[in-house]
Formats: structure tokens, C-alpha cells, sequence
């Protein structure tokens, strides 16, 4: 163990403990070194550590030292985070209750003067995680948007391979990663084994696949409305789970019908309803498709490569990038832009790295707009499902909520221009190396990474299955959380071939739903066959 000095003014030392300790406190624990001064009179602090934990110290006590500084002299409240204006009030909520929570979660205190909002204390990573909740915020709100809302939420409940009369419940289930909120959750499970059906007994689903035909008419119809109306819809596999429900609930004495639980998932004014997350993935293995669908396609390209930011303006960009096939017979430039993956381009990524230019095609690109979310708890089965409807355009440049800062696009181009692949001897893709840290912009964070390698099946004619293995890893800004994943997408050849295009017809789309959700069960029958007979927990 070695012990240093750190020279801090005496009149600067109170902001370095802070209230009550607090901001000492967390320095301590951020850097896991002792920190100890006589008294608040005498200048300075003694670190004692290993030599990363007393440099780790100096630095986050030397950052706080310099934003008192910087504040003294600026005469500014504390550091201005940027909010568009019409986005302040989803940011702040009613009552400042929003802000209380970030300044809860990241440890950084905040302040609202004249409509604008202030980080008046934090270290820096405290600082950073608070704007990227708030831009995340906003990134959030564009998506949805605010005058218009596009998105139309609904929850259905499936019985087709339940006994007659069947009576439900709620079950807890183990805590996933990647929920801000705490809440206990549950799936809506039947009060008693059975041996699962081959059809439907305990009730008709034609009257939630009505409902559902309506839904997705009224999105469908309102992409229509709007300029640029190219769009695509699938579905993958999950498991629906409800959170926080009322104690009275979740106890073994309470139990539903299908009708009497999905008026559960319907607000209505002055009564609480149950609160959904959708945790996407199988746990199948790539041998059990082979054997169950037959042929799959070879696709041109060896794997996708996703990197998520958040920008000041609030906004959410994405560089999408492809590795081409090592024995492709088309050089790069030549392969056509993947359809039902990269949308609302801004611009394609040159990369600076000659090898990877040769193997790689990327693109900057905003993330779509969503106009349905439709989740199907199938009580009867290991997995559910979840049908999503995006808007989609070819380009941003037409989209109403590309207002991006060109110096944050051009910044983020560059950073990417830089990004190099990993080889190896037999050249194959062996990973990124993104560049370093200081060519990123501090008002830009990268939040998300995923690296997938997909495969095709078309188990029916005109309906396929993508397979596709992913590997993950979450930033915020001082914790990573790495997972890896499989997920399955299921589409329709027809409305990947109409959706594409300006002309379809929303009456269409809608009357290929019954076929496609036929085609959905028997694919989620496949599965949770497997999945039961070698006892796997999705």
C-alpha cells in the first residue's frame, strides 16, 4: 500500500466532501482507496492505495476541484445541459420528479433555473451518465413523438394449446438484466400442468386476432397518411413478463380467465393495470432449426455489427455495419444494401482502414419509428411473441425528426471511419477494435455495441425464419453489461416484397395476419417441444 498528498486550497475542500460526505464518499468508493484529511482547515487530502486506486483518486478529486473553479469563474449556476425545448417537460416531469430520479440513479445533483437545466455537482462519470439519461430521454420521446404519438401499444392472450375452462395466475420469475426499474415481475402462467394441445380448446382466438386485425389497420393506415410510406413488420420470440402488480394479485387465491386477465392489460381511468416488458431470445441451438426446417440460405453477408449512440441534440444514431463473406464473389461495393435492415440512412461510413474497406460496408442511420407493438402471451407455451410495425424510409433526409447537429454527424462519421476489423490467419472476422476514446466528441456516448451472425430457414412457403446469434455489450458510462443472445425473427416473403415499396395496400397486409399467426404457432410449437424435452430454460 503506498500514501500521497493531494494539495487541494482549504477553501476548495468543503465541495470536494461535500454534504454530509457525499461526494467524498463516492470518490472513495468509485476509486476503492483511502482518503483522509485532518480537518476541512488544513489543505489537501492523503491518499493510501495501490498506485491505480491513488490515481484514480487524484483524478476524480482533481475534476471536482476544477469545476468549482470553472463554475467561480464562469458565474454559471453549474454545467447547462441542452434539452430542445419542447421536450423539457417529458425531461423534468410533473414536479421535477424525472430529474429527482437521474439525480438518484447517477449520484450528479441538478437544478432547474428559468426553464433550463443545470448539473450542479458530480464527478464526471456522474456528470456524463446524467445527460445521457437525459438525451436517452429525448432520443426516446422523438421516436414516439410528442404532438403526434405513433405508437400504438396492445397486449393480447393466446390459449390456443390450453385445456377448456383453463384458469390462469401469476407466477414470479427470476430478476433479467436491462430494466431500469426495480419492480418484481411475473408471467401469466395456467394453475395447472397439462400435456400441451395441437389446438385450441380453451377458448377462440378469432376475437383477439379481430382486435389485432384493427390495430395494426389503424397503424398501417396511419404510415400511409405520412410522406414516405415504406415500411416492414415481423415478430420475434420472448417471454412477456408484468411488472409490479398489486400484492392482492400475486397471490395463489387469485386467478383469471383469458378474458378477465386481458382486461388487465387496458388501462382505464381512476384503475391501475398491468405494466409489461418484453425480454427478447431463445435458447436453441441452430441444430434444431436445421433439423425441423430444412434448408437454410446462404447470405452474402458474414455478420452485422451495431453501434448505438446518443448525441446532445437527442437523438439516437446508429452506425450499421456488414462483413461481406470472405469467399464472396462480388466485391463489396457491388452487394446491394440490405432491405429490411438499414433504413433512414444519413450517410455510408468510408473507412480509412484499407482492409477492412475491403470487406466491410457501413452506414450512419437514424432508428425508425415504430407504429405498432402488439405482444402475444401464450400462457401454454415457453415463449410469446411480439409484432412490430416500423415506419421506414431510405434515407433520413425526408424524415420529420432529423434535425441532427451537422458537426455531432460529421463528428460521429469520423469516429467510425476509424473503426478497424480483426483477422484471422484464415480470414475470417475475429472483431472490432473501435477507436480510441478521445476521438469521440464528450457530447456524444455510445450506449449500445451488438455484433449478430444470422441464418435463414423457410419453413413454409412465403414465410421465413431468421436465426440470429448475437453478442451484446450495454455501456453507462462506468458499468458494461455483456450478453449473448439468440433471437428468432419470423417475416413474411409478401409484406417484406409489398412494404418495400409506396403502393401497397393496408387491407392486404392485414389479410395475411391469421395466415402468418398459424405459421407463428407452429413455429413456436417446434420450439417448445425442443426446449421441454431437453429440460433448457428459455
Amino acid at each position: 500500500m503506498e500514501n500521497e498528498y493531494l494539495h487541494v486550497p482549504k477553501e476548495l475542500k468543503g465541495h470536494v466532501i461535500g454534504r454530509g460526505g457525499l461526494v467524498i464518499k463516492e470518490i472513495r468508493k468509485s476509486s476503492s482507496a483511502n482518503i483522509t484529511s485532518r480537518s476541512r482547515d488544513e489543505e489537501g487530502f492523503t491518499i493510501t492505495g495501490n498506485r491505480e486506486q491513488i490515481t484514480l483518486a487524484k483524478r476524480l478529486i482533481s475534476e471536482k476541484v476544477e469545476e468549482v473553479k470553472r463554475r467561480k469563474t464562469e458565474g454559471s449556476p453549474g454545467e447547462l445541459v441542452k434539452i430542445p425545448d419542447k421536450y423539457k417537460g417529458i425531461v423534468f416531469g410533473v414536479g421535477g420528479d424525472t430529474l429527482k430520479k437521474i439525480s438518484t440513479q447517477t449520484g450528479a445533483t441538478m437544478i432547474r433555473i428559468q426553464g433550463e437545466c443545470y448539473i450542479t455537482t458530480g464527478t464526471k462519470s456522474q456528470r456524463d451518465m446524467t445527460k445521457l439519461r437525459i438525451w436517452s430521454i429525448v432520443a426516446g420521446a422523438r421516436l414516439r413523438g410528442v404532438e403526434k404519438p405513433c405508437n400504438k401499444v396492445c397486449c393480447y392472450i393466446d390459449g390456443w394449446n390450453l385445456p377448456e375452462n383453463s384458469e390462469l395466475m401469476l407466477k414470479p420469475q427470476n430478476s433479467w438484466l436491462g430494466l431500469l426499474e426495480k419492480d418484481e415481475h411475473y408471467r401469466l402462467l395456467p394453475t395447472e400442468e397439462y400435456e400441451p394441445l395441437q389446438e385450441s380448446s380453451c377458448s377462440d382466438s378469432t376475437a383477439y386476432e379481430l382486435r389485432l386485425k384493427e390495430d395494426a389497420l389503424e397503424s398501417l393506415l396511419r404510415i400511409k397518411r405520412e410522406k414516405g410510406s415504406m415500411a416492414d413488420m415481423w415478430c420475434h420470440f420472448g417471454k412477456v413478463v408484468i411488472r409490479g402488480p398489486d400484492e392482492a394479485e400475486v397471490s395463489d387465491e387469485e386467478q383469471w380467465s383469458i378474458e378477465e386477465a386481458t382486461k388487465k392489460f387496458q388501462p382505464q381511468e381512476g384503475q391501475d393495470y398491468w405494466k409489461i416488458a418484453f425480454k427478447e431470445g431463445v435458447n436453441v441451438d441452430q441444430q434444431v432449426l436445421e433439423k425441423n426446417f430444412g434448408q437454410k440460405y446462404r447470405r452474402e453477408y458474414h455478420a452485422r455489427y451495431d453501434l448505438t449512440f446518443v448525441v446532445s441534440s437527442g437523438h439516437e444514431l446508429r452506425g450499421k455495419i456488414w462483413v461481406l463473406n470472405k469467399d464472396s464473389d462480388k466485391a463489396v461495393k457491388e452487394k446491394a444494401v440490405p432491405f429490411s435492415d438499414v433504413k433512414n440512412i444519413l450517410e455510408e461510413i468510408y473507412f480509412e482502414d484499407e482492409k477492412t474497406r475491403s470487406r466491410c460496408r457501413g452506414w450512419l442511420a437514424l432508428p425508425s419509428r415504430r407504429f405498432l407493438q402488439a405482444d402475444i402471451l401464450f400462457p401454454g407455451s415457453e415463449l410469446d411473441c411480439r409484432i412490430t410495425l416500423r415506419k421506414r424510409n431510405d434515407d433520413a433526409v425526408s424524415t420529420d425528426y432529423a434535425d441532427l447537429d451537422e458537426n455531432e454527424r460529421q463528428a460521429l462519421l469520423s469516429y467510425l471511419s476509424k473503426l478497424t476489423f480483426t483477422f484471422t490467419e484464415d480470414d475470417e472476422v475475429n472483431g472490432t477494435n473501435l477507436p480510441a476514446d478521445e476521438t469521440l466528441s464528450k457530447e456524444i456516448f455510445l450506449r449500445h455495441r451488438r455484433c449478430s451472425h444470422r441464418t435463414v430457414f423457410e419453413p413454409q412457403a412465403g414465410f421465413f425464419v431468421i436465426l440470429s446469434k448475437e453478442m451484446s455489450l450495454s455501456y453507462d458510462i462506468e458499468e458494461k453489461e455483456e450478453r449473448e443472445t439468440v433471437d428468432l425473427h419470423l417475416h413474411c416473403k409478401d409484406w417484406d416484397e409489398q412494404l418495400k415499396n409506396e403502393n401497397w395496400k393496408p387491407e392486404d397486409i392485414v389479410a395475411k395476419l391469421p395466415e402468418f399467426l398459424q405459421f407463428v404457432k407452429r413455429v413456436q410449437s417446434v420450439i417448445s417441444s425442443e426446449l421441454r424435452h431437453s429440460n433448457v430454460d428459455t
